[in-house]
């Protein structure tokens, strides 16, 4: 009855292998998880332009698809209105009141 009366740790079965693994673990987790990935990528990026000072660099990945989505959609609008010109005659003369 006199081993009854232990510290938490020794109760816990506490031991020298798992205090190593502890401190194994911690230096993993002391890492830093969270990386600005896009500030690293953004110091390799070529310029293209330099001019008193200010630097041109090439796009981001995100850039050339917004770029993109917004050249993409304007020239659909395009054909489109195109399409109606020639096959509407309200939309013709919608844009020849317009453009008077």
């Amino acid at each position: 009855m006199e081993n009854t009366k232990g510290t938490s740790a020794e109760g816990m079965g506490f031991n020298q292998d798992k205090d190593a693994s502890n401190k194994g673990q911690s230096k993993k987790t002391d890492k830093k998880k969270w990386t600005n990935k896009a500030s690293l990528k953004s110091d390799g990026r070529e310029v293209l332009l330099k001019v008193a000072g200010i630097e041109y660099k090439e796009p981001g990945k995100r850039q050339r698809l917004a770029i993109a989505s917004i050249v993409l959609g304007g020239n659909l609008l395009l054909v489109i209105a195109t399409v109606l010109y020639f096959y509407n005659p309200a939309f013709k003369a919608f844009i020849t009141t317009v453009g008077k």
